[in-house]
């Protein structure tokens, strides 16, 4: 007699659920994938503008965290992997005027102070009161969570903190960095201050070793897209799952009575959906759901227009803008798609993605299609002249785009995750609600449980 072959169940098809399932059954499990959905990727997908097919979710990852890298390579398009092409990183859009982003920059914190000299972003005052980070002390490593904006405020000041920092991982996490976790949001930042203690220090020697890795690999760019669009993952996975029981417009009930038959006999349930969905599978009254119903989500609205180019004034040499906060505006970021990606690059026109909301922000769903296109093409007019009407409009829009990672997250999930297996030890909780919200985040958690419920 033949062994039966372990059997899977993944509820959720995005990205998470996708690669947990395309790992699980290349080892020889047989797996079922229940899509709530019409359409698989989740968040990832490609839509037509005018006659592009355009990213709507993340339209590139980063390059120097190899879980993306790998997963290419394992699907056989890595040879198609392309890199962003404009000149300038980005510009900082404050106070009236455009900023170049400066150079000697990470995740928004100075490697060196004499990089905001003559930057004209922060003031003589912002710079000096930046450098009492050099000087203050240590924080205590073992001391609680606490928040972006909490500990940069405090070392680095608020003008640095409002204008360098929150564009950049405020707008990348749709978030208050004042409530954001630093230890889950910005990794980096902590380490830099556990390591050297002091964030420009810490991030001066990262600087350093990225590099050092870019001598090492100097083909290896910092980000990677697909030509056609991150939605090419999603479609590989979906080509190498084919065999596999993939099942579209199927919800999974909840996994206590009726909401069994759909994991009865699995030897594993990986749940890949929001943590606010997996609280209704698990029952908003267990201990697992109680942890996971308490996370909170932002909401994000997004027009992606064509424009002619006679319709600009000026061509950005640089993938986009960031719009700071705490000058108020709708708009978070304006990604310059034509600039950023050559295979978005058409003679007689430009493709710009504008971006709204974030947590506490909530405008943008007060406004019609229509409003919301007309007020975000005004914004972007203020710092590059825009006139006419576009050639093509796309509009997005997201009640759930982006959870919270608020400070405390790690322990809150770490909590979640044992009181899941204690309900029922075949279950694992994979996603962006989780581990990271970034496509390679995603991809390593995923990987990380596939291979755990193998092991088991």
């Amino acid at each position: 007699m033949s062994a039966r072959r372990p059997e899977a169940v993944v509820v959720g098809g995005g990205i998470s659920g996708l690669v947990a399932a395309f790992d699980l059954h290349r080892a020889g499990w047989a797996v079922t994938v229940h899509e709530a959905g019409d359409r698989w990727g989740g968040r990832i997908f490609s839509s037509p503008v005018g006659d592009r097919m355009v990213d709507g979710g993340p339209d590139a990852f980063l390059a120097r965290v190899e879980d993306g890298l790998r997963l290419c390579r394992d699907l056989g398009i890595d040879d198609q992997l392309t890199s962003p092409s404009a000149t300038v990183p980005a510009y900082v859009f404050t106070d009236g005027t455009m900023h170049e982003l400066p150079d000697g920059t990470m995740f928004g914190v100075p490697t060196d102070l004499d990089v905001l000299k003559g930057s004209g972003l922060i003031s003589p005052q912002g710079i000096d009161r930046a450098a009492a980070d050099l000087t203050k002390p240590p924080p205590d490593p073992r001391g609680p969570d606490t928040s972006v904006g909490a500990v940069c405020r405090e070392r680095l000041g608020d003008e640095v903190t409002d204008r360098l920092i929150d564009p950049l991982i405020g707008a990348i996490n749709a978030s208050d960095i004042d409530r954001l976790s630093l230890r889950a949001a910005a990794p980096q930042l902590a380490a830099a201050l556990d390591g050297h203690g002091s964030l420009i220090r810490g991030m001066a020697a990262l600087k350093e070793r990225s590099a050092a890795l870019g001598s090492r690999d100097p083909d290896r760019p910092v980000f990677y897209g697909l030509p056609g669009g991150t939605a090419t993952i999603i479609d590989r996975l979906v080509e190498e799952l084919a065999d596999a029981d993939l099942r579209l417009a199927s919800p999974v009930g909840p996994l206590r009575g009726g909401g069994m038959t759909a994991v009865d006999g699995a030897d594993a349930i990986v749940l890949a959906v929001p943590a606010s969905a997996a609280a209704r599978l698990l029952g908003t009254d267990t201990p697992a759901g109680e942890v996971l119903v308490r996370t909170e989500y932002a909401a994000v609205s997004q027009a992606v227009a064509e424009l002619p180019v006679t319709a600009v004034e000026r061509i950005l040499d640089a993938s986009g803008i960031l719009f700071p906060r705490v000058d108020g505006r709708l708009m978070t970021a304006c990604t310059w798609l034509s600039s950023k990606w050559a295979h978005y690059r058409r003679d007689g026109s430009v493709l710009v993605r504008l971006s709204s909301g974030r947590f506490g922000d909530e405008r943008h769903k007060a406004l019609s299609d229509d409003e919301l296109v007309r007020a975000l093409l005004a914004e972007l007019s203020d710092a590059v002249p825009v006139t006419g009407e576009p050639i093509a409009v796309r509009v997005g829009r997201w009640d759930n785009a982006f959870p919270q990672y608020t400070p405390g997250h790690r322990e809150r999930v770490a909590e979640a995750r044992q009181a899941a297996t204690d309900l029922d030890p075949r279950i694992a909780l994979v996603g962006a609600s989780y581990d990271g919200i970034g496509v390679p985040a995603c991809i390593a958690a995923a990987r990380d449980a596939a291979r755990s419920l193998l092991d088991r």
